[in-house]
Formats: structure tokens, C-alpha cells, sequence
């Protein structure tokens, strides 16, 4: 299995594992420091797996929010309807018939779990009645719980925009992702989160 196949299947594993409800940040948002403008008005749009019910929704969406802000924006899957059709050289090909100035590329750094304690507020639970016997004027009324573990799922997804003619890296960003569940309000998040950094930065209008 190559590489490329092997970070689809990961993309596509963590974004099923993506909850409408969980918590996302930003870990990491670089800027290259030899690039100084403009901003891009043509991108393409490309999501690292070959799952086209999650392929479509996250490029389509991160298409949607960048024509909000008046970026041209072209999704992937509308130029190459089957990955495995297509390779990065075609990709590069169409780009340039519709003069794609920079690629935007999603994929996953990696899946992992994250661990919370939530210790007693109270102290240890009583160890039992000190009579030894099982009357009820011997139960604690609403004694301490037991300290509590909660184990959560994480992706940390990574996405690049590539400048369209010397295809050299301009921007990066992580973003942490906790019990997704991929709903389109989580896929929502995290184009807004991107969307957002990139204008940050003046790489889009």
C-alpha cells in the first residue's frame, strides 16, 4: 500500500471518527516568510481521500466558504471525479488550463486519543459502615463519587496551500479535532477555521 493510499484511508478514518458537539482547535498556523503577495484568487480545492462521501462534503464546503470571500474556488472532485482516474500531474495540468494560482491539500498527521481525570471533589468513598451492619442510617447521604476517567478520540488534521507556480509551500495549519463524528457542522468548523487563517494572513481577498 503506497503512501498516498495509505493517508486517504487515514483521512477518511478520522474523519468518521469527527462529533458535532466536540471541541477544535488550531495547533499550529504558519505563514512562509517569502511570500509576500498577492492574495490568491483561484484555488483548488483538494481533500486526500478516495471516500466520495466525505471527499465531496469537505471540498465542497471549504469551496463554498472561500467564494464568500471572493476566492474562485475549484473542488477537486469536479475536475477529477475518481482519484484513482487521475494523478498529481493531471491535477496540475487542469490547474493550469483554468489558471489555478494555489492548491489548498487536506490530509490527517494522525489519529490518537486523549485521556481526562476528574478526581472527587470530596476525597476517597467511604470504605462501608463502621457498625458493620447494613442499616440504612449507616449510608452516607450523597457520599464522594469515585474519581472519574474520560478517553477521547483525536485527529489532527493538516492542511498546506501550495502556490500554483512554483507549487512551494506558503501556509500550513493543524487542527485538532475531538470525538468527530463527521457531521456537516464539524466539516463546517473546520473549513471556517481554515478560511479564516488564510484571509488572517492576506493569502486570500
Amino acid at each position: 500500500m503506497n503512501r498516498l493510499t495509505m493517508r486517504a484511508l487515514t483521512l477518511t478514518a478520522a474523519l468518521l471518527t469527527l462529533s458535532c458537539a466536540s471541541p477544535m482547535r488550531m495547533t499550529d498556523n504558519w505563514k512562509s516568510s517569502t511570500y509576500k503577495g498577492p492574495a490568491y484568487k483561484k484555488v483548488m480545492v483538494v481533500a486526500m481521500t478516495r471516500h466520495a462521501d466525505l471527499r465531496k462534503p469537505i471540498e465542497g464546503e471549504l469551496a463554498r466558504q472561500l467564494k464568500t470571500r471572493g476566492v474562485e474556488a475549484t473542488a477537486c472532485h469536479e475536475v477529477i471525479p475518481d482519484p484513482d482516474k487521475g494523478s498529481r500531474e493531471e491535477l496540475l495540468r487542469l490547474g493550469r488550463e483554468r489558471g489555478i494560482e494555489a492548491y489548498l491539500v487536506m490530509q490527517v498527521l494522525r489519529l490518537g486519543s486523549r485521556v481526562q481525570s476528574y478526581p472527587t471533589p470530596h476525597g476517597a468513598y467511604p470504605s462501608g459502615p463502621s457498625t458493620g451492619t447494613d442499616s440504612m442510617m449507616n449510608l452516607s447521604w450523597f457520599g464522594a463519587d469515585p474519581g472519574m476517567v474520560k478517553r477521547s478520540e483525536v485527529a489532527t488534521l493538516d492542511s498546506r496551500l501550495y502556490d500554483g507556480k512554483s507549487l512551494d509551500i506558503v501556509w500550513r495549519s493543524t487542527v485538532d479535532a475531538v470525538d468527530p463524528y463527521g457531521s456537516n457542522e464539524q466539516i463546517s468548523r473546520f473549513a471556517g477555521i481554515n478560511v479564516k487563517a488564510l484571509r488572517d494572513h492576506r493569502l486570500i481577498p
